[in-house]
Order: C-alpha cells, then structure tokens, then sequence
C-alpha cells in the first residue's frame, strides 16, 4: 500500500487486561493471556528473573533516561518533562504511604512519617538524562529512610514510577514490565517454540490442541496428551510460568520432551526443534452461500494468513460462494501496517487511513493498491463493541470506500496509535503517537465505527419480517453517517451521545450472521445498503459486481 513515510511498527491495540485506577477512571483493556488455555508461540531465551530483582542505579538510570526521552520526544502532545518526572517519584508513596515527598521552588524534600529526610536539588532545563539522574538520585535517597522501599524490587519501583509519570497523559499510554512485555511481543512479532496450547488445570500441563504447521503437528504430540518432563526436569511443583519458559527457547534451539496418553502405558518421547510460531488470527468457516472469515487480531502473520484464506476460497464449489463476511467481532486490534494490508486486500483504490500527531512522522496517508483479491465480490464487515483500533481501521475503510456494509453494534472507538519503545530493562514504553482518521475524514477516537445496520435497533423491532426491519435501520442510520462524518471536534460528550443511537454490545449475536445472510442473498437491498450509506467521495465509483 501507498504511504507518505516509513512507519516505524507501531502498535493500535490496547494489549492488557483492564483494570481501574481510581485516579483517572477506568482504563480500556484486551486480556490476550486470561484463558487458562495459553498458545505456547513464545519464544527467546528463559532470562532469570534475578536481574530484575536488585535496584541497580546506574542501570535505573538508563531505563528513565530512555523512557523520559520518548515520552518528551513522541506523546502526542506536549509534555512538561519536568512535570512528569516529578508525577514520577511522587508516585513513590504507593509503596510506602508514610513516605512524604513535596517540593519548594527548585528543592525536593523528603520525609518518613515525621522523621526528615534528603533534599534533592531539581534539574534546570528538559534534557532527560538530567531528570533521569534526577529521578534515580530521588530513589536511591528514599530508599534509604524508607524500608519498603529498599525491600522493593527494580521492577516495582519502575511500574511505581511510570505509573506516576503517565497519569497526565490518556489513558492508553502505559508502562509494560519486562514479563508482560516479552509476552506482547510474542503476540505481535511471534517467537521460538513447538507449537502447542496448554491446559494448566490439573497438576502438569494438558495439550488441547496442537497448531497446524508447527513442530508439535510433525510430531507424534497429539491433544490431549500430558507433558510430564521438559528436557529431562519432571514439572510437577514447577509453575505455570517457569513451564511456558522450559517450552520457549530460540529458533533453532532443541527441547526434549516426555509426555503420557491415556491410552497408552509407553510414555511419549520427542525431541523438538522450535521455529518462529504466530498465534493464528485467521480463521474460515462456509456458512451456507456465505465465506464467513475470522480475524481474531493483528499479529505480523495476519494478512499473509487473510490472503492464504481468500484465494484459496472455493469458488466454484455448489453452491457458490455468493458474498464475504469478515467477523472482526471481539477483536482487540494490533499492527497498524497489518491494518492496512488487510483492508488492502479488499480495496481497488482510494484512502484506507491517515493519521495525525505532534512528531513529523506520526502524520501518514495510507492508500490502496488496487488488488481487490476478492474480485468486487459482496461484502458485510461484522463489528462489536469489542472491535477496536485495527478492526476499526479496517471496518471504516471498507465501509468509507463504499466497498463493505457494516453490520452490528457501536464499535469500541479507540483511535489511537501507539509507539512502542523497549526500555534498557526489557521493559516497553507504550505511548499515545496519533490518531487515525476514515477516509472520510472523521476521528474514529471515542467515536468508533457506526454499522450501516444497527442490529441492536434490528432486534428490538416488533416487525416480523427481517428484510423490512433491515431496510429500516438502513434509512436510520444513513442521516446518522452523515452526522457522524461530520463530526470534528474530540469533545467526548458529544461523541458519546452520537454513540447512544446504536449502543455497543460485546456479544457475538447470531441475528448478524442472519442479517449478513440476508443482505448479500438480495443485491437490490445490498446495493441499497451501499448506496445509502456510503459517503460521496465514495459514491463516485463503486463496484457492486465482482467477477466468479
């Protein structure tokens, strides 16, 4: 696809579990690791943990010299360093309450309870290495008057202090510590391993399934086989973490594994050698005349996978495929490039996303290629409250460009992009980089993507003939688009009240399957839900015809 620059990877996903912070409300979040149920595609070498346990000053340094760097250089807006360093190690007393930190003109004071303690002398100027020495400075002093404080690992005073220093920014920029962090990267980018999702119910580690095209699927590892030893260690008493770790390893690298099967008295022993493994974001399903196609998330694999799945589609089968459903319900979002190749995959032409924010290369235009690999064939985009950021990237291309009919609920509204930076810790900085526009031109944060068929009004109609009540919330929505693309200011309680007239549900109800089956079954009401609701600069040439 065309673009203005060369994006560094960026990230457009909120990619944690939600939690509240009564300080600023409640935070945005996808559980990617809940299910006890874990995809075993990571991979690097098993670090110990001990680095990460002793406060190291020189080392702390070096983590809020790089982190302060980029929070000055790449938020959105601009920042205060000073301001922010000081949030920083005023957090601190999350550890200690009865630690005191104030500050009078240019000095930090510190005290324990009633006992005084160091003054430290604040920096002049916004070079960051100088607030960073700053910080650690501040640190190592309280450490000394504080006990839990000096009991703290670096790990927790690191959370602790960028906790406090992200609390002015929004609510989705964020610090990741160095365990989370290797995880994420592994959903994103993929890493070493054998290919199998666990179970970790019982006291060792159950196989429930086994991924196609990995090492695990070339061997005699079946599901529901029981591993008992991972290079000759027994894994009772281990823990699930230290499991995963004994599992991951380079590419490259060999593990040796002992696993027991219930039908059989001879143990299972395999010697594996692990390769880069992607958790599969593409999933395909023929529903009647309908090729439903899943896209979970956005890893790096992600529209590989989706073209795999729509030239390999059976056209010709009896009888035809007659449309395309892309289910992005319930999907967290992921790679922006990944975005824009998936919703490549659909446009011949035309804007697919921009996106705007204060460094000179956080603002690019993203265009289609003109490949159309399903041909102008019917599409129907299903979205939720829970399809947020690159699902929403993809839904208001396809929607904007006159190319898809949306169906579903409010999505989420989470239109941001996020810049990663891996900290000198193995940490990773998250921050808030732009915000990404339809091709129509309106903001999609707090707003979202509106379905041209809202099913939730769909349902409520006391009419009983489906095909009336889809036209009825076609004509709805259409005035609504209209406001919506209009709608150009961030002022979230006006976004908020727009959101009201179709309100997110994060169900997957079935009545959008039937409202798709219905639509792409008629190309009269298809071609109406297009035209209707497409805006003009999408109007002005628009395929509904494809090609068998």
């Amino acid at each position: 696809m065309r673009q203005t620059t060369t994006p560094a990877r960026k990230l457009i996903f909120p990619s944690r579990p939600p939690f509240m912070d009564d300080r600023r409300g409640p935070r945005p979040g996808v559980n990617l690791g809940a299910a006890l149920a874990l995809v075993l595609l990571l991979g690097g070498c098993a670090v110990a943990d001990n680095s990460h346990s002793n406060f190291q000053p020189d080392r702390a340094e070096r983590v809020f010299a790089t982190g302060y760097a980029n929070i000055q250089d790449k938020y959105i807006d601009p920042v205060n360093i000073a301001d922010i360093a000081f949030e920083g190690i005023e957090n601190l007393d999350d550890i200690d309450p009865n630690l005191q930190i104030t500050k009078s003109q240019n000095i930090v004071h510190l005290a324990n309870g009633d006992a005084p303690g160091a003054d430290i002398a604040m920096p002049e100027g916004r070079d960051p290495h100088s607030w960073a020495r700053f910080t650690t400075r501040t640190i190592v002093a309280a450490r000394n008057d504080s006990p839990a404080l000096k009991a703290a690992d670096s790990e927790t005073i690191y959370k602790t202090v960028f906790s406090g220093a992200l609390l002015p920014l929004d609510r989705h920029s964020r610090y990741v510590g160095f365990r989370s962090a290797r995880n994420y990267r592994a959903q994103r980018e993929g890493f070493g391993g054998i290919g199998v999702r666990l179970d970790f119910d019982g006291d060792l580690p159950e196989i429930v399934a086994v991924l196609p095209d990995t090492p695990a699927k070339r061997s005699p590892l079946r599901s529901g086989d029981i591993i008992t030893h991972v290079d000759d260690r027994s894994l009772i008493g281990l823990g699930r973490h230290n499991i995963i770790w004994r599992l991951r390893g380079l590419q490259g690298t060999t593990v040796r594994l002992r696993a027991i099967r219930e039908s059989s008295d001879t143990p299972i022993v395999v010697t594996l050698r692990r390769s880069l493994i992607f958790n599969r974001t593409v999933e395909y399903e023929r529903r009647g005349s309908m090729a439903v196609i899943r896209v979970t998330g956005f890893n790096q694999r992600t529209s590989r996978d989706l073209e795999h799945v729509v030239v390999g589609l059976p056209w010709n089968e009896d009888p035809p495929i007659n449309g395309i459903v892309l289910d992005l319900r319930n999907n967290p979002g992921g790679l922006l490039d990944q975005a824009v190749a998936v919703a490549d995959a659909f446009l011949r032409k035309g804007r697919i996303v921009s996106t705007r924010g204060r460094h000179p290369e956080s603002i690019q235009r993203f265009d289609a290629t003109g490949r159309d690999l399903a041909n102008g064939m019917p599409m129907v985009v299903l979205v939720n409250g829970r399809s947020a950021s690159a699902a929403e990237i993809v839904a208001a291309a396809l929607q904007d460009r006159g190319r898809a009919v949306v169906v579903g609920s409010n999505s989420y509204g989470k239109g941001t992009v996020q810049n990663i930076t891996r900290l000198p810790n193995d940490g990773e900085l998250i921050l808030t980089w732009s915000r990404f526009h339809a091709p129509s031109g309106y903001a999609l944060d707090a707003l979202g993507v509106l379905p041209n068929i809202c099913t939730a009004t769909v349902a409520a109609s006391d009419n009983p003939d489906l095909h009336n009540r889809v036209l009825a919330a076609i004509r709805q929505s259409a005035n609504l688009l209209a406001k919506w693309r209009k709608l150009t200011d961030v002022d979230e309680s006006r976004r908020s009240r727009l959101r009201e007239n179709c309100p997110k549900r994060t169900e997957k109800p079935e009545i959008d399957l039937k409202i798709a089956q219905e639509i792409l079954a008629d190309r009269r009401l298809y071609a109406r839900a297009l035209g209707m609701s497409a805006p003009l600069m999408a109007k002005k040439k628009r395929s509904t015809a494809y090609t068998n």
